[in-house]
């Protein structure tokens, strides 16, 4: 069923583009129609429309869809549907015309060229045949360009439409007698030509030059209309001539809710995530209770939050998902997410308080060391120092600051530690006595290579626990008199 209907919705499709391209001039002359007049007006007039000329060009190569979407008349009453163009462009005309306004003159220009093509009211099967021996004619004839006029109202659009068909019993007549594209079709070609580009320049000079184009524009025209020109700003990844072109579409209409709304989702659908919410802040400033509004605002920060969640910055997400809250009490996952995050700062702050503690007491411990090196309990310091080393470890690398300072205390630890064994072995006569002395300098020298600090601190250890009983034995009498 469901493939059936995109098949029917396809033909339908199909048959209507068929049907509005048919009645017109090909698209290759309809682009050299306006191409032709873009460049007559600027040298005639000085006008800088060739610096806009790709944003015109591509006005004039829209699909037949986007024609039917921009003129409601053009089946109908295309003439008409020229005349509130006409007055739309006028009312929204600035004193520069950017890139839009150049893309729906362009759009203008296919629409003239198709009201003033000829054969329009002929037999559709003969005007088809003359349409396509007219788009594959490479020399389009001697266009006889005019001086420019005022198009002051419809009546004379009309005059010219009619005007374009006057000659079109004598083509019918010549293609059905199979003279085809030979006679008189190819005899008024540069003048039929020539009468769609003069009109088409002259609508545009009347537009640009003259004051207000008479015509009813109403303020849901004008922001269809600036909807429609941040859409193709935004589609065509022009953000900055949006930038330029903004204030003067504030200037031009009062942006409602639903205006500020749908520009906010046209921009956050390209990624300009914070454009986007701009709007939709603005939105919800002029209009409280458009609840879907503010649930977009909370899914934009929400999504933030996630985002920064990912990065590891945890203050950031817990911000993101209580502005979420913020914007939308009701929220799918802002609270949970938040009282999850809250639960990771606390276990963080803890686990970072535990290794400054660590890091606080490796330091104490160097410091105790470093008062029996003094001493020349070397020994003892470095008994204290491996104590220190050991505090250290204990800090792992969640933390960069901590880190660092692990790493730090770690390597400068250790290199305190082998000048305090040198010492030891330097200096053993120093601490031990000279009663067991020159066995003890042998047996560190000869056992030293191998041994590690854990079994070098319990050998000295022994031998000076060792030397000390006998040096009390010695001192027993002279203790006693005293």
């Amino acid at each position: 069923m469901k493939r059936h209907l995109i098949t029917r919705y396809g033909a339908i499709l199909l048959a209507l583009c068929c049907a509005i391209t048919a009645a017109a001039w090909g698209p290759r002359v309809q682009l050299a129609v306006v191409n032709t007049s873009l460049h007559l007006i600027s040298r005639e007039e000085n006008l800088p429309l060739t610096t806009l000329q790709e944003d015109i060009r591509s006005g004039a190569q829209v699909s037949p869809i986007t024609m039917e979407e921009l003129f409601p008349d053009i089946e109908n009453d295309p003439v008409r549907a020229i005349e509130n163009e006409m007055a739309l462009l006028s009312a929204v005309r600035g004193k520069r015309m950017d890139a839009y306004f150049a893309w729906r003159l362009g759009a203008l220009g296919k629409l003239i060229s198709r009201a003033t093509a000829p054969m329009s009211t002929a037999d559709p099967a003969l005007r088809s045949q003359y349409y396509n021996d007219v788009e594959q004619v490479a020399d389009m004839g001697s266009l006889k360009p005019e001086p420019r006029k005022i198009i002051k109202n419809i009546n004379e659009l009309e005059r010219i439409s009619r005007e374009a068909n006057i000659g079109n019993d004598l083509i019918g007549g010549e293609y059905q007698s199979g003279a085809g594209f030979r006679g008189t079709a190819a005899a008024r070609l540069g003048i039929d030509i020539s009468r769609s580009v003069n009109t088409v320049a002259d609508v545009w000079w009347t537009i640009i030059s003259s004051g207000t184009v008479p015509g009813n524009v109403s303020e849901q025209q004008i922001q269809r209309y600036v909807l429609n020109a941040y859409a193709y700003f935004i589609e065509q990844g022009k953000t900055a001539e949006l930038d330029v072109a903004e204030p003067a579409y504030h200037s031009l209409v009062k942006f409602s809710p639903d205006m500020s709304g749908k520009i906010g989702d046209m921009l956050y659908a390209v990624g300009l995530r914070e454009r986007a919410l701009k709007e939709w802040e603005n939105a919800v400033a002029e209009a409280p209770d458009r609840r879907d509004i503010q649930e977009k605002i909370g899914n934009y920060h929400a999504e933030v939050a996630e985002e920064a969640l990912e990065k590891g910055q945890l203050e950031d997400a817990m911000a993101g998902f209580e502005k979420a809250l913020a914007a939308n009490l009701l929220h799918p996952t802002a609270e949970r997410r938040r009282l999850e995050v809250a639960a990771m700062i606390k276990k963080r702050d803890e686990q970072v308080a535990l290794y400054q503690s660590l890091l606080k007491q490796a330091e104490e411990l160097r410091a105790l060391a470093e008062e029996e090196a003094v001493k020349n309990r070397f020994a003892e310091a470095v008994a204290l120092l491996k104590q220190s080393e050991e505090a250290y470890k204990q800090v792992g690398d969640e933390f960069p600051a901590e880190s660092q300072l692990r790493t730090r205390g770690i390597r400068e630890v250790q290199t305190r530690t082998r000048e305090l064994q040198e010492g030891l072995l330097t200096n053993t006569l120093a601490f031990s006595g000279a009663g067991f002395a020159p066995d003890m300098d042998a047996l560190l020298k000869e056992n030293a290579a191998g041994l590690d600090q854990e079994a070098l601190k319990a050998l000295v250890r022994l031998e000076y626990e060792a030397e000390l009983r006998r040096l009390n034995t010695q001192m027993q009498s002279t203790l006693s008199i005293e």
